[in-house]
């Protein structure tokens, strides 16, 4: 589609120039065969210039292309000689090709005066169009002069064509044709842009559209139409191509600004383009202010010339630092700022007034228009690629988020399974502890009952006694004594626990020969158990261990095989040997624990299913672990039911005494 608006824009000027050529045949450049003379106060008549042409006062013209004399407030006469092609009169038409013209009035030989000009409709100009135009009967045997008096506000432009009436008509159809489709175009534009800017909001459409309704709006001015759209209301002379044309001017500058966003991008260049604005708007009001049109003109051309290049400037610096749409309208400016600087050379008859200067405005309109909407086009298109590049990045980021919510959700599922599985397993062992605490509870209500029991019954018993005179107070004080020491013992298993995570925390590790100090403990006479203990054999090996802790765990091992040993039945200790550890082994031939119950005995207040029931609290092996756990070793258990216990307590080597 852009490939082909390109060609059709190169194609345009072509198309323009054959908009006001027609076949040479039934048409005569009358350029080259004319003479004038200035009149500069207007005041002179026929008569007075009759003369003065033949006084020679007249002046070829010599130059290229039409007769322009600028923005002069002279009055011209323009003297030409015509001859016809036939013999009989024939009718031939004089056209004047430029709409800017006041006030035109042509002298026939036979002294008939014509009048038009521009504000003059169309229905009463001496020929229906756009231009004005003079009908004329030509003989080829009779030479005619014609004087035609040309004055106006504006440019003072006259290119003079003879036409055979069936030449001119054929060449205002085609004439007609481009500029309908020159309208066509640029009304399309309009309503296109207009629809997109009711859809989008936003507002650089519908500057671009202010733009091309006040830039078509002076060119219908300037092609002369002007005479058939106002005519119905007088058409008020306030309203001109100055005005149109600054308006637009003040349009498009705006649209530069908000479409490249001057203000933030180069905010000392923006100051620029808002005085350029101001300007504008200056110029567009000179008619409300009364001043001279011929004012404006030169005002609005010297006002072109300077913002066609800062506007180029600008738009060159943006599409460097990086604003891809700011090439179409890079290309926009470049066209506008010729075909405005042609027009305003030509204004100052400084460019020959021909075919191609006459229309290059409206070319130049043309593409301006289109490039534009191409800039627009463009910028709809970045728009769509940003809006699909954001959509991508948010479905990749969509697409992980919903990735990382899954992991999330895996590692939450994974948190919670664990999280269960420890609550579970707390609650376990919070339950396995409430019914430690109830088992101890009721332990602590048996073992502590017992000897309360007795110091009662022997307390109550002694006193009936002593009512009787029946004093036996040895046998009940020694129950009383055995109770109460039974009561002490008890208070200091059950503390013992607690009292020796602090000795724990602080041990005091020695070095002891094995042998001697087992033979000191063994004989202390701090072991009060009844049964024999036999020394099988000890080896004399250092260690480095906390003795009183030590002591504590062997004297629990010893007094635990006492309690499940039958009476009279011996306790036997001996060392035991291993890689880098050694052992003390305390047997008993007591009824053996299951080996179900093996790896429970040394927890907390636990005490053995299906063996007889003993006094304690079930602290004692649960001591023994902590001790040997404290010291880097362990304790052990070798049992079966019916064959006794064999409790080993391993206590680790120094290195330099590690046993091969």
């Amino acid at each position: 589609m852009k490939r082909i608006l390109m060609v059709l824009i190169a194609l345009l000027p072509t198309l323009a120039t054959a908009a006001v050529i027609a076949p040479d045949d039934g048409r005569t450049r009358l350029d080259s065969q004319v003479a004038f003379l200035e009149d500069p106060t207007g005041g002179k008549t026929i008569a007075e210039v009759r003369a003065a042409d033949a006084a020679g006062a007249f002046v070829s013209n010599d130059g290229i292309g039409g007769l322009n004399f600028g923005l002069s407030a002279s009055v011209y006469w323009l003297r030409f000689t015509l001859v016809g092609n036939t013999a009989e009169p024939a009718p031939y038409l004089i056209e004047v090709g430029f709409y800017g013209l006041t006030d035109l009035r042509l002298f026939y030989p036979d002294g008939t005066v014509v009048e038009t000009g521009q504000y003059q409709p169309a229905a009463n100009r001496p020929w229906p169009h756009r231009h004005p135009v003079f009908p004329i009967q030509l003989a080829s045997d009779a030479p005619q002069t014609y004087y035609l008096r040309v004055a106006s506000v504006g440019s003072l432009t006259t290119p003079l064509t003879l036409w055979e009436p069936a030449t001119f008509s054929y060449a205002t159809q085609t004439d007609y044709l481009w500029t309908a489709a020159y309208y066509g175009v640029a009304g399309a534009l309009l309503l296109f842009n207009f629809f997109l800017f009711l859809s989008l909001r936003d507002r650089n459409y519908l500057l671009y559209c202010g733009f091309l309704l006040f830039a078509a709006s002076g060119m219908w001015f300037m092609n002369g139409f002007g005479a058939y759209s106002l005519a119905l209301v007088d058409w008020p002379r306030s309203i001109g191509t100055n005005t149109l044309f600054s308006i637009a001017g003040v349009f498009a500058v705006e649209f530069l600004r908000q479409f490249l966003d001057t203000r933030r991008s180069v905010p000392r260049a923006d100051w620029l383009l808002r005085g350029l604005m101001v300007a504008f708007t200056v110029v567009a009001a000179f008619p409300l202010l009364g001043l001279p049109v011929r004012i404006g003109v030169i005002s609005l051309s010297a006002l072109a010339v300077l913002a066609g290049p800062s506007m180029l400037a600008v738009t060159v610096i943006c599409w460097l630092a990086g604003y891809r749409s700011a090439r179409f309208l890079l290309a926009a400016w470049a066209v506008l700022l010729l075909a405005v600087g042609i027009q305003a050379a030509r204004n100052f008859a400084l460019v020959p007034t021909n075919a191609v200067t006459l229309n290059l405005m409206q070319i130049g309109s043309l593409l301006d228009m289109l490039l534009l909407s191409f800039a627009l086009a463009d910028r709809i298109q970045a728009e769509r690629r940003a809006r699909e590049q954001a959509q991508d990045i948010a479905l990749e980021a969509e697409a992980e988020l919903v990735q990382g919510l899954r992991d999330s959700e895996r590692q939450l599922e994974r948190k919670v399974q664990d999280r269960t599985e420890a609550l579970e397993s707390a609650l376990n062992r919070e339950r396995e502890t409430l019914n430690q605490y109830i088992e101890f509870g009721a332990l602590i209500a048996h073992e502590f009952r017992n000897p309360l029991a007795i110091i009662s019954n022997q307390t109550e018993l002694a006193r009936l006694e002593q009512q009787r005179d029946h004093v036996r107070s040895d046998e009940r004080l020694q129950a009383i004594d055995r109770a109460a020491e039974r009561l002490r013992g008890l208070f200091d298993e059950w503390l013992k626990s607690d009292r020796l995570h602090d000795r724990l925390d602080a041990m005091e590790r020695q070095t002891i020969n094995l042998d001697d100090w087992l033979t000191r403990v063994l004989h202390s006479s701090d072991l009060r158990v009844t049964h024999s203990i036999v020394i099988e054999s000890i080896d004399a090996v250092p260690v480095v261990v906390d003795e009183a802790l030590l002591t504590t765990a062997l004297h629990n091992l010893i007094d635990n095989a006492a309690k499940y040993s039958p009476a009279g039945a011996p306790i036997r200790v001996r060392t035991r040997r291993a890689v880098d550890c050694i052992g003390i082994a305390v047997s008993d031939e007591g009824a053996g624990i299951d080996e179900a119950e093996q790896a429970a005995i040394f927890r907390k207040h636990h005490q053995a299913a299906g063996r007889p029931r003993k006094q304690g609290l079930g602290l004692g092996l649960y001591l023994v672990a902590e001790v040997m756990r404290a010291h880097g070793g362990s304790v052990t258990v070798d049992s079966s039911p019916g064959r006794g216990s064999v409790f080993t307590l391993w206590i680790p080597l120094p290195s330099s005494q590690s046993l091969p």
